[in-house]
């Protein structure tokens, strides 16, 4: 045991994502066998600080302010930094989720969903940093014609001011949003306050405002009312991997130049964005029927004669509200069912084949490589919870 390398883990563990990449970072300790890690009980918003008159070898740290960061770089250990906040730039290294690919997601899963007008609600205090998730979130909305209208973070220490004030500014924010409007926020934790000022503001939700919180913390999610909908994203692996990284530092290698990310995962789907927000009756209808049955082996030929419509007529509406066609939708329908399969079971890649529409494994696997850029079992390696 005295020859074991000691790591300091600064990680919040009220939160689902910092409790998946300490047990993501457990198991590389676990396979390595002479790790002997130090983790203390933090919240989300705590300063994090290396503890007084500990001693070791290496940090794995989400850090969140600047003085941590200038700590650590002076003690000079091996570190690997978990956050977006890219404090002492390429001084220490880093491993965390894709904030551009996050953003990315959130507005195509808008999109797809038929809505027009978007807003986007960012953390409470400002980062002191480009937010690059809300600037991919941004761009990715002005592609094709349409504008977020975004929550003004107030300035100074905000946590000194009482949540009723917080309320209130974000309740005069909603009621002058056009809607429906879908709203992406920095995290579930900022979404949940989003659906409660939706409550006093009286907004029906996901009627009027869809919200979606920017990652996953099961906590925040289930006692949002309604539920929240997140951007899941692969703590454990993310874990793994900065614990990977560290070891090799600890060995001597030197540490990486450009941060390593990592693609969000999927989009937990629950009440909070569970809406259609499409004009056209017609097209509810498709994508209500192909939502229904698209796992079923549903084909475009089977939503013509339901709706007893043209084809060609369904097409070219589909391409105006959607942005794809109907059998592109169906793709895209079953391929997120897949996702869920991969991430949340063990079943053969053959079985989740068969069960989401595609039939043959050998079709699955193309279709999903060529739509995600992983094959189904790298994806599963990626992003399957440990």
């Amino acid at each position: 045991m005295s020859h074991s390398r000691r790591v300091c883990l600064l990680i919040d563990t009220s939160t689902s994502w910092g409790v998946r990449l300490i047990k993501g970072v457990s198991r590389h300790a676990h396979e390595v066998g002479d790790w002997l890690i130090h983790v203390e009980p933090w919240g989300r918003y705590e300063r994090f600080r290396v503890p007084q008159g500990w001693k070791g070898q290496g940090i794995i740290a989400r850090i969140n302010h600047e003085a941590l960061a200038k700590d650590i770089a002076a003690i000079g250990l091996p570190t690997i930094n978990l956050s977006w906040y890219p404090f002492c730039g390429k001084r220490i290294a880093r491993c965390t989720v894709d904030p551009a690919a996050s953003g990315r997601m959130g507005a195509e899963y808008f999109l797809t969903m038929g809505f027009r007008q978007f807003a986007y609600c960012g953390p409470l205090q400002q980062l002191g940093y480009r937010d690059e998730f809300a600037d991919a979130y941004r761009e990715a909305l002005e592609r094709p014609g349409f504008t977020c209208n975004e929550y003004p973070t107030p300035g100074g220490d905000q946590q000194s001011i009482p949540w009723d004030t917080h309320l209130a500014s974000l309740v005069n924010w909603l009621k002058q949003l056009p809607r429906p409007v879908a709203t992406l926020c920095w995290s579930a934790a900022r979404g949940r306050q989003v659906t409660e000022a939706c409550h006093y503001a009286g907004i029906r939700v996901p009627d009027q405002v869809a919200v979606l919180g920017g990652d996953h913390d099961e906590l925040m999610s289930h006692i949002s009312s309604p539920p929240l909908s997140t951007i899941d994203q692969p703590a454990e692996q993310i874990g793994y991997e900065a614990a990977r990284l560290l070891e090799g530092m600890m060995c001597g290698k030197k540490p990486r130049k450009r941060p390593l990310l990592f693609p969000p995962t999927r989009i937990i789907v629950r009440h909070s964005t569970d809406t259609l927000a499409i004009d056209d009756e017609i097209v509810r209808d498709a994508l209500q029927l192909i939502r229904d049955r698209a796992q079923e082996g549903i084909r475009v030929s089977d939503v013509v004669r339901e709706l007893a419509v043209a084809r060609r007529a369904l097409e070219q509406r589909f391409v105006r509200f959607v942005g794809r066609t109907p059998a592109a939708e169906i793709r895209r329908v079953r391929i997120e069912a897949a996702k869920r399969y991969l991430v949340e079971s063990d079943r053969s890649i053959a079985h989740i084949s068969r069960v989401t529409g595609f039939g043959h494994q050998d079709l699955f696997s193309r279709v999903f490589r060529r739509s995600v850029g992983l094959t189904p079992s790298q994806f599963r390696s990626q992003h399957q919870h440990a």
